[in-house]
């Protein structure tokens, strides 16, 4: 291992080497990855597109510090879509390796792409969530050791063989109709790109309704995982997936409680301070938000304060159940001729019981659905 001196010596040369390079290269990185983002979403604006890409350049050699607060901003911006940040900082930090290689030919400076490398997967992890203890410096300090460089790992599908042979198990996640349905699975036999499983019942018919499988992290993976489904079994309650990709976050384990969808058409009233009254139908419920759908934009913004109400009502309640609560709009998901708002809500007692209520009944009838739908193939 190289000594301290040499070490601060090459982190010096490296700052001083690059600093013209990622002047220039700015305007050249964010129409590239702005470019990215409107072919991946047409819903977000150039204007939009380009500030994220001006975001994640500026913040690449900033502290942690710095980065985690840019990461929930990432996610707002980018609809909470895991999958599409993941794709668009990766190809957008290769353009910019590629680059800077390009850079240090041209100008008959020796490259450090180690160094260049470390950054940018110090940056991905810390946006990733999972940034570690040991990383916690400052890019400044740039406490990087040289044989802890990342090394490239083993496939999916190797790992899945490695899981299999040493008599491990996943685990399995989906959302049904807001309500997490998880269980874990064996390993029964891998063929090619395509692995199958043997899991529950109703693990498997929530896949199939939801149209894929989600595995989450753990020992062997680092990230979660999706999956397409090839075929399912429900005699021998086995399913065979293929086309195996990483997730940069999975939401609906970031929930802090179940978020059902309802079971009654409600209109929700949401009451600006000193504006106009906006309103809209319920989306989702939990303890701790909700999610309202409206054609109404009355100069909501994320971060503003409304007060809410609306009538909870089941069918096994003939009277209804008035809720009213204060509430911030944490982020709004446009549409092309809706708005989603999405909230925190802020309950008394009285009103978390409520809520709670309707929850733990909506849950049930929920599961309940559930398994009337695997009825209709198992019979």
């Amino acid at each position: 291992m190289k000594n301290e001196a040499n070490r601060q010596l090459e982190k010096g040369e490296f700052f001083k080497n690059s600093a013209t390079f990622l002047k220039e290269f700015e305007p050249i990185y964010v129409e590239y990855l702005s470019s990215l983002c409107l072919s991946y979403d047409s819903a977000i604006s150039k204007d939009e597109a380009k500030a994220i890409a001006l975001s994640i350049y500026q913040n690449l050699f900033k502290c942690d510090i710095n980065i985690n607060g840019v990461r929930e901003d990432l996610l707002i911006k980018m609809r909470q879509d895991g999958v599409m940040i993941g794709f668009l900082i990766s190809r957008s930090m290769f353009y910019l390796i590629e680059n800077y290689i390009d850079f240090t030919k041209k100008r008959g400076i020796a490259p450090q792409v180690e160094l260049l490398i470390s950054c940018i997967s110090r940056f991905i992890n810390i946006i990733e969530g999972e940034v570690s203890t040991k990383l916690s410096a400052s890019i400044g300090e740039f406490d990087v050791q040289f044989n802890q460089l990342p090394v490239v790992s083993h496939t999916i599908i190797e790992t899945f063989q490695q899981i299999k042979d040493e008599g491990k198990r996943v685990q399995f996640l989906n959302l049904y109709q807001g309500v997490p349905i998880s269980c874990s699975a064996d390993i029964i036999a891998i063929e090619g790109e395509s692995v199958t499983f043997k899991t529950e019942r109703l693990q498997e018919i929530a896949m199939k309704l939801d149209g894929q499988a989600f595995i989450i992290k753990d020992d062997h993976f680092s990230k979660h995982i999706k999956a397409d489904i090839v075929y399912s079994n429900f005699i021998t309650n086995t399913v065979t997936l293929n086309n195996f990709i990483y997730l940069l976050n999975m939401p609906a384990l970031q929930r802090e409680s179940v978020r059902v969808h309802p079971n009654i058409v409600a209109t929700v009233y949401l009451h600006q301070f000193g504006g106009c009254e906006t309103s809209g139908r319920l989306y989702d419920l939990s303890m701790h938000g909700l999610g309202v759908l409206s054609s109404q934009n009355n100069g909501i913004f994320p971060g503003a304060k409304v007060f809410v109400s609306f009538d909870l009502s089941t069918a096994q309640e003939e009277s209804a159940d008035k809720i009213e609560v204060e509430a911030e709009v944490i982020n709004i998901i446009q549409y092309k001729d809706s708005y989603r708002y999405c909230m925190r809500i802020f309950p008394d007692i009285q009103t978390s019981e409520k809520i709670v209520h309707y929850i733990n009944q909506r849950e049930k009838e929920i599961i309940q659905n559930l398994e009337d739908e695997l009825k209709e193939y198992i019979i």
